[in-house]
């Protein structure tokens, strides 16, 4: 059973990886260019699904209770659907908050099928946001509401 925990520095090889900084579901990138340097998370305000997963509530916002939520996988990783939903959770249950956001790439192939599952839904697509693989591309930003 999967579980998601503080940071400790045992889990400080779960803070980088090949997936496009940023990303709500941060996938592997196997398409990324080979001298690429893997996307790194600062400790704080990080969370863990041990071996598996790092969960990071960036631009948190105490006072609307809402944050950018990243995760980033480990390859291998096959129940996306539960490290999502798990926080989703956090966000909700322990941080007490009402919104939580992220980006997600349809140019990384990052499966939304997990995100709906969790409850997310496609707000907005941004035309040509980002420049990757040698150039620009869509990004579109999800997000999910906490039923009060």
């Amino acid at each position: 059973m999967m579980t998601i925990t503080g940071y400790r520095q045992t889990d400080r090889p779960l803070l980088s990886g090949h997936w496009l900084r940023g990303e709500l579901l941060g996938v592997p990138d196997p398409d990324a260019p080979v001298l690429t340097l893997p996307a790194s998370i600062e400790p704080k305000n990080v969370y863990v699904v041990r071996d598996t997963a790092v969960v990071h509530f960036a631009e948190l916002d105490w006072v609307h209770r809402r944050a950018r939520l990243e995760i980033g996988l480990r390859p291998g990783t096959h129940d996306l659907a539960e490290v999502v939903r798990l926080a989703v959770r956090h966000g909700f249950v322990v941080l007490n908050l009402r919104r939580l956001y992220g980006w997600v790439t349809p140019a990384v192939a990052t499966p939304t099928e997990p995100l709906e599952a969790a409850g997310f839904v496609r707000e907005t697509l941004v035309p040509q946001a980002i420049w990757h693989a040698g150039g620009p591309v869509d990004r579109q930003q999800w997000g999910v509401l906490r039923d009060d």
